[in-house]
């Protein structure tokens, strides 16, 4: 198709010409001020881009373009800041539909290239694994990449970039269950306290929560100690926990939950005044598998006062997909201890195998109702895929 060029009023009437004529794939080559208005250079195909830039190389164009290639005209100084504000919001528009569909250029460039690279991507983003973590995978990929290998390694890749240990409580000691309101922290202790006592008695083991905050904390402690049978201590604050340590040294194991993490300054206090009072303590995070990305990459931002030697996942039979866990884990490399997928005390918790959870992932994407497009692609990745090719 050749170049075809409008001329309007002002920008926003050349560029409603131009969609208008060329429709959504028209591809923006330039634009000039005149006397009597704007003028915009379009086409609706790579090949007429191409053809417009003769000296450069089509991939090369599409590496380097950013914004429109020819300089515009001097423009004359506008009347008024609302004729200048509106000029600048038209050009930020020009600039994000151009860089839009360079990005669609480059991506349907790639996909002919490196259609089995591009088909893995595609999975990757239906996973619902971030867009760094993706191409951090897709740069795992041998260079030669079979149709074999397209179909099952990438998924192998995303398992060994998670790390995973045994449960922190093998041998007794002191562990901290730190997380989010609604994380699923009192019921993964009351799945770890279950697991100990049916393995060492319940003279072994003791209950301490620190919570001031959350209505009802210390009466449900006590109502899971008085049904496991065993003893429970409920604290204020520290000052209260530090006067009963020696009593709490006696016991084999303790687990104790802390108050929901949050932006106060209490929060990282009391993690430094337990980590203080008991440098033994062990903690361990709870990641809700169900949660947004954004706010497990808070939750963890929050914990690090705690220094968490490990993590659960929990809430997995609530979760979509596993995308956004999954992802924070192989950003952090924060060990995954346990899987709590249930409510079943214990029985719905279970060793952390990362393959096993990346193919729960693969299924839950498999059954899910999300699918990505070209279009969304192209926009993830349009800018990248030059390089991690």
């Amino acid at each position: 198709m050749k170049i075809k060029q409008y001329l309007g009023h002002d920008m926003r009437d050349a560029m409603r010409q131009v969609r208008m004529d060329l429709g959504p794939d028209a591809v923006l080559l330039s634009t000039r001020t005149l006397a009597t208005g704007v003028e915009i250079s379009a086409a609706v195909d790579a090949q007429a881009l191409a053809r417009a830039l003769p000296a450069v190389p089509a991939a090369a164009a599409l590496a380097q373009l950013s914004v429109p290639p020819a300089p515009p005209a001097p423009v004359r100084p506008p009347a008024g800041s609302g004729e200048h504000q509106a000029m600048s919001e038209e050009l930020r528009t020009l600039r994000l539909m151009l860089e839009r569909q360079l990005g669609a250029l480059a991506w349907n460039d790639f996909t002919r290239r490196e259609p089995l690279r591009a088909r893995v991507l595609g999975e990757l983003t239906e996973l619902g694994l971030a867009r760094d973590v993706a191409l951090a995978v897709l740069g795992d990929l041998p260079a030669e990449l079979n149709a074999e290998q397209a179909q099952h390694l990438h998924l192998d890749l995303v398992a060994r970039r998670i790390a995973t240990c045994e449960a922190p409580l093998a041998e007794g000691g002191i562990l901290a269950l730190v997380g989010a309101a609604a994380s699923g922290r009192t019921s993964v202790l009351a799945k770890l306290a279950l697991r100990w006592l049916l393995e060492h008695g319940a003279e072994s083991l003791a209950i301490a929560t620190i919570d001031d905050e959350h209505i009802g904390a210390a009466a449900q402690a006590r109502a899971l100690a008085d049904l496991l049978g065993v003893r429970s201590f409920c604290f204020a604050d520290m000052a209260g926990f530090n006067t009963a340590l020696d009593e709490l040294a006696k016991f084999e194991c303790l687990l104790i939950d802390t108050p929901g993490l949050s932006a106060l300054p209490s929060t990282q206090a009391l993690a430094a005044e337990l980590r203080a009072a008991l440098p033994a303590m062990r903690s361990m995070l709870t990641l809700p598998a169900s949660t947004q990305a954004d706010v497990l990459d808070d939750t963890l931002r929050r914990a690090a006062g705690y220094a968490p030697l490990c993590c659960t996942i929990t809430r997995c039979d609530e979760a979509l997909n596993f995308g956004a866990v999954l992802s924070a884990l192989m950003r952090t490399q924060l060990p995954v201890a346990l899987i709590s997928d249930g409510p079943r005390i214990p029985e719905d918790l279970r060793v952390a195998r990362a393959g096993q959870l990346v193919a729960r992932a693969a299924e839950l994407a498999r059954l899910g109702s999300y699918r990505v497009d070209e279009e969304l692609l192209a926009q993830r990745y349009g800018g990248e895929v030059h390089a991690a090719a």
